[in-house]
């Protein structure tokens, strides 16, 4: 033996066998290649305390010798260190556990004098002690590691010198091992958590225009009575990080802010979630063309979503690109720095019908909006859009705003759609003309040929989940997209 103590040890101290066997890092899926496990280049560590008391890593070049007596502090006790590394490059966190498995245990060592400390990245995560310990798997840590992370841990093995030793411990033995177990982590759909949201709160009923509509006020949610969850008031929490140059690393700095209108089930929209961009991404025209035809021949459609029609600006609001787009040569649209950033993005909005009835009334409350809204039957089908009157009457708190909705003018601190501009709308009036909300707060009609402020809607696929966030603005929904 490489190493020998040359004096006998006082008979206080304690004979232990432990054997930790490989460090193994297995993966739930069968995938090992999304880890890796670092330690020494020992595969296997014994650790004998008593008269010998020998330490020996009986592989590799590493050889230590120490004595496993009685320590104060959990530093001064023996340790095995690893890692977890996610090297998942699709934006996927993975859920694990470390755990314990105890091959054989002497009854003797069950003893809430033998303990364990696990760190992670020098933080004391985990405590305990083999007291209660069985033979076979103890799960003592779980948590889960974001993608491309790497997570470095310490276990410490060591007995508690604060406490008087247990003489009958002497000479008996534990062996076992450590395995980390870990799987892709299983996140909620988008519109699950809404749901859930929604059905979990206090609820009052509001009444509107003679229609009862059932008001979560906890978390700002309505049931507008067709199959559809919105959020309402003048500052819910449904902030989102979308089209994000980095989805493995959402922030602010990466990521545009988005608000989230509600989850939809009509048509052909089943659990689908409606999005709108918190800012615009400029003044322009309805229909820049002059095609008069409503928002099935508008230039504005064109621009925004991914056609290769001839016409001037066709698809440069989706190709993140510039160039000539209002009435021929008059003008040019550049959407290099606010336009889709990636087909990461792309991807995850849903192709969806829109309904673009003309609506020619100009007196009507929210639910009206929404029945002419669906009931006229002019649809297109389309990436990006914009909001509808429906939307933007129903995003107002009817407690403090039971108006029509041309008159929302005083309704502007409690309708959170309202922005510092006037906005378009689908919704088309006639040939010439379309709704619009002016920044008081009040909704008017424009002509198309009017520059006013354009926020892209959208719907995102049903199967869309989210990773993270509360939808606060401090902290926004991170959506699982690779």
């Amino acid at each position: 033996m490489k190493n020998k103590i040359n004096k006998f040890i006082h008979s206080k101290y304690l004979l232990i066998s432990l054997i930790v066997l490989l460090i193994l890092l297995v993966m739930a899926t069968g995938t090992y290649a999304w880890f890796t496990w670092r330690s020494t280049s020992n595969t296997s560590l014994t650790m004998n305390i008593g008269k010998l008391a020998d330490v020996i890593f009986n592989s590799g070049n590493d050889i230590s010798t120490s004595t496993l007596a009685p320590v104060y502090n959990y530093t001064d006790g023996e340790k095995t260190t690893f890692s977890i590394n996610n090297k998942d490059t699709t934006g996927a966190s993975l859920d694990y556990n470390i755990k314990l498995n105890i091959t054989s245990i002497a009854s003797e060592l069950k003893s809430s004098d033998l303990k364990y400390v696990l760190l992670k990245d020098n933080t004391i995560v985990k405590e305990g002690n083999f007291s209660t310990i069985i033979t076979g798997t103890n799960t003592i840590y779980s948590d889960s590691i974001s993608s491309s992370g790497t997570i470095n841990f310490t276990f410490y093995l060591y007995i508690d010198g604060n406490s008087e030793n247990n003489l009958n411990m002497i000479n008996k033995s534990l062996v076992g091992n450590i395995t980390v177990e870990a799987q892709e982590k299983q996140f909620e759909t988008f519109s699950t958590v809404i749901e859930n949201l929604m059905a979990d709160g206090e609820y009052e009923t509001v009444t509107n225009n003679g229609v009862d509509y059932q008001y979560n006020t906890v978390n700002s949610l309505m049931d507008d009575n067709y199959g559809n969850i919105r959020y309402y008031g003048a500052n819910p929490n449904n902030y989102v990080y979308f089209n994000c140059d980095d989805y493995s690393n959402q922030s602010s700095s990466t990521c545009e802010v988005w608000k989230i209108i509600g989850v939809f089930n009509n048509g052909n929209l089943t659990h689908q979630i409606k999005i709108i961009r918190n800012d615009s991404i400029g003044n322009f025209p309805w229909d820049p063309y002059n095609n008069f035809n409503g928002w099935t021949d508008a230039g504005m459609r064109f621009i925004l979503n991914n056609y290769s029609i001839n016409e001037q600006g066709a698809g440069l609001y989706w190709n993140r690109s510039s160039g000539a787009c209002l009435n021929g040569d008059s003008g040019t649209c550049d959407f290099t720095t606010t336009g889709l950033k990636n087909d990461a993005t792309r991807n995850a909005i849903y192709n969806a019908k829109w309904q673009v009835s003309a609506i020619s009334e100009t007196l009507f409350y929210s639910n009206e909006a929404y029945e002419n809204e669906m009931g006229l039957g002019t649809e297109v089908e389309d990436y990006i859009g914009l909001i509808s009157t429906s939307d933007y009457g129903f995003a107002a708190d009817f407690r403090t705003c039971s108006s029509q909705i041309f008159d929302y003018d005083g309704c502007s601190e409690v309708n959170w759609l309202l922005n510092v501009e006037d906005q378009w709308t689908i919704i088309p009036m006639d040939n010439e003309n379309t709704y619009s909300v002016y920044n008081s707060g009040m909704l008017s009609t424009v002509n198309v040929s009017n520059a006013v402020a354009i926020r892209p809607t959208l719907y995102l696929k049903t199967e869309q989940t989210i990773k993270s966030g509360t939808g606060t603005l401090a902290d926004p929904y991170q959506l699982q997209v690779s």
